[in-house]
């Protein structure tokens, strides 16, 4: 069986398709909320310096700390952005995946395994399991495995 995923040079991706979501790497949502828990605190006098701290740390995070784009849904395939070689990415179509696994890691960053249908084990670290899996749910046909650890 022939598998046209692969894979690729970043600027090597096919030109004009249509991006149907994105999962960045930055949580805009907790950073917003420590930022505001941040607030809150400063203003209690036994938990100033904390609040002041965690007001720092979510204002830094917010402002300087990049959000780089880690996987990218379209109507034919789906791009996994590789963080350890920034100008490199893995396209899988939908139709060459046989099956996934969604793995939920305590101490770890998530991993997404997908198998093509040339038995072929692929794992992407993942950072939105709700996003991820309800797109995959949507475009592959076959059979999905969700482990909880």
């Amino acid at each position: 069986m022939k598998i046209k995923s692969n894979r690729f040079k970043c600027r090597n991706l096919p030109k004009n398709y249509d991006v149907k979501a994105v999962v960045k790497s930055k949580p805009i949502f907790m950073m917003c909320l420590a930022l505001a828990l941040g607030i809150v605190l400063i203003f209690m006098k036994s938990y100033m310096f904390v609040g002041i701290l965690l007001l720092g740390m979510a204002l830094f995070g917010l402002i300087f700390s990049k959000n780089p784009v880690t996987v990218e849904f379209s109507d034919q395939f789906v791009i996994f952005y590789l963080d350890d070689h920034q100008e490199d990415c893995y396209l899988v179509y939908y139709e060459d995946i046989d099956r996934y696994e969604y793995k939920r890691k305590v101490f770890d960053t998530d991993v997404l395994q997908i198998v093509l249908k040339n038995q072929k084990v692929l794992e992407f670290k993942s950072l939105d399991k709700k996003k991820v899996t309800k797109n995959l749910n949507q475009h592959v046909k076959s059979h999905v495995i969700d482990d909880e650890e």
